[in-house]
């Protein structure tokens, strides 16, 4: 293990490492080293042919009055620490190294280091994002690893990255926590063992907030308000912020979804610690949530993955037994457009149109998400009218769900099993948040639309082969509870497979144009 500390030479072993056609990880630290830093060394060790650990205490993102003078400092103990790790090279420059006199070209990290952290400590974000990246000029790795605890940090490094075509990939990992569920932290040697105690508070209410997600709570301003009452409740605990946010903007969100972080900064005592954690199934591991938001950062901020409220309906979809007492309906339902959203629709922004069937298929081997490669009359009749070639093109901005999700063994289906699933149904609409357009194909979503969706009186509803007339199709304008910031065109036409005509061309008629 060599102990570098000047750039010339870490340059030099840096370019050797990669003459040999090996890769180099680079774990960033600013020492006063703790499991969750040799959490990413080992992280960096399992992927990289070479891994360096930098240790620099960064000057620049430390305010005027903060603990830039006291911030623990060991370095012998922390190279002591590293050798069981047989690492290539620990890169330990001084101030003067990194900062020479007369050094004055700083990074201006943008909008993502404006809020939370950036407000509490100005300036911090325009020294991190410095520092980082001389240490990648300087080191040159392939890979970089950051820890999930300083979330905003990450994001914006992420940002850097991709803003500036730097050529390294950032691995995300997740926090480590002591055995009383505080994040590891090189500042918790400031705690004493009162405010230790009251420490834990951090961890609890994020703990607190995850149930109460998992329980079905997406409204975002419930979420903070018990996790203030948490933090608020120990007279140790000053809350500089709690935050729940988009993971790619970092802007407030009104609803949660899968993705969302919530973040929070408080004082205990007179040291500040900071805390977050990724909301998502239950299911999902740290990893997998990881994933997710480095994803979501990668698409950008206009990029809609599906999250908490596709996997809450999917799962009452899937259990739902509303329409067991109806003999006619065979149950459970098999196949739906939810259970391939996250898989066939990334980015729930690119629907414009809901195709509404009849119901599920007879036999799930022909369900279209499923086998893709079906040419049968209904796919080569939906296809035909939309002016799409393939399922391909036509999830580019449609996607396709029925009034039933089981299916139907009589005609005209029960009325009692329309009134059930439009309750799926009027939450589908709400799922995709660019959607312009409903295509309803079949009497039976045309009847469960007029009835229980736009709760419309009998009477009042025209009988549908009347409405098609001699084009096939008709169509409204309508608005919708659950879409309440604008209205819908409504398309009404016969289904593919019951037509006995030839079916209209409807690709002309759509209003796709966004507000």
């Amino acid at each position: 293990m060599q102990l570098i500390t000047s750039i010339h030479d870490m340059k030099v072993l840096s370019r050797q490492i990669r003459d040999a056609g090996k890769t180099l990880g680079l774990v960033p630290t600013m020492g006063a080293l703790h499991e969750g830093h040799f959490s990413l060394i080992r992280r960096a060790k399992s992927q990289c042919d070479a891994t360096v650990v930098s240790i620099f205490v960064n000057p620049t993102q430390f305010g005027p009055s903060e603990d830039f003078d006291r911030y623990p400092r060991d370095p012998e103990r922390d190279v002591e620490l590293l050798r069981p790790f047989k690492l290539d090279a620990v890169f330990t420059p001084s101030v003067e190294e990194m900062y020479p006199q007369g050094f004055g070209t700083f990074v201006e990290p943008g909008p993502l280091a404006t809020r939370w952290e950036g407000a509490s400590r100005p300036g911090h974000f325009r020294g991190v994002t410095t520092v980082v990246l001389k240490l990648f000029h300087v080191v040159s790795p392939d890979f970089a690893y950051f820890g999930q605890k300083d979330f905003q940090q990450a994001m914006v490094i992420l940002r850097l990255v991709r803003d500036l075509n730097l050529d390294v990939r950032l691995v995300l990992c997740p926090i480590i926590r002591d055995s009383d569920g505080v994040a590891i932290s090189s500042r918790n040697v400031y705690l004493s063992a009162e405010e230790r105690q009251s420490a834990r508070l951090l961890n609890k209410s994020l703990r607190r907030a995850q149930e109460l997600v998992w329980g079905g709570e997406t409204r975002a301003e419930c979420v903070q308000a018990e996790i203030k009452r948490i933090l608020q409740a120990d007279p140790k605990v000053s809350v500089d912020y709690v935050a729940v946010v988009d993971s790619a903007s970092l802007n407030p969100v009104d609803r949660i979804s899968q993705g969302c972080v919530g973040l929070i900064a408080a004082r205990v005592g007179s040291t500040r610690l900071i805390d977050n954690v990724i909301f998502g199934s239950r299911e999902a591991s740290q990893e997998e949530l990881l994933q997710v938001v480095q994803g979501s950062s990668d698409q950008g901020i206009n990029s809609h993955a599906p999250g908490l409220e596709v996997e809450s309906v999917r799962l009452e979809i899937q259990e739902c037994r509303d329409c067991a007492a109806i003999s006619s309906m065979i149950l459970p339902p098999r196949e739906f457009l939810l259970k391939y959203v996250k898989t066939d629709y990334p980015n729930l922004n690119a629907v414009r149109v809901l195709v509404v069937g009849r119901d599920a298929p007879w036999n799930p081997e022909n369900y279209l998400y499923r086998h893709p490669e079906i040419r049968d009359r209904f796919a080569a009749g939906l296809f035909g009218m939309l002016n799409v070639k393939n399922l391909a093109e036509f999830k580019t901005k449609f996607a396709l769900t029925d009034a039933l999700r089981c299916h139907s063994i009589v005609t005209p289906v029960p009325g009692k099993a329309l009134a059930n699933c439009a309750r799926h149904l009027r939450k589908e609409f709400g799922i995709f948040p660019n959607l312009r357009v409903l295509i309803l194909m079949g009497e039976a979503p045309y009847l469960q639309f007029q009835q229980f969706i736009l709760e419309r009186d009998l009477k009042e509803i025209v009988p549908f082969n009347d409405l098609l007339s001699n084009r096939g199709w008709s169509q409204e304008e309508v608005r919708l509870s659950m879409i309440p910031n604008r209205s819908l065109q409504v398309i009404y036409c016969q289904h593919p497979v019951a037509a006995y005509c030839d079916l209209p061309a409807l690709a002309h008629l759509l209003q796709l144009d966004l507000d």
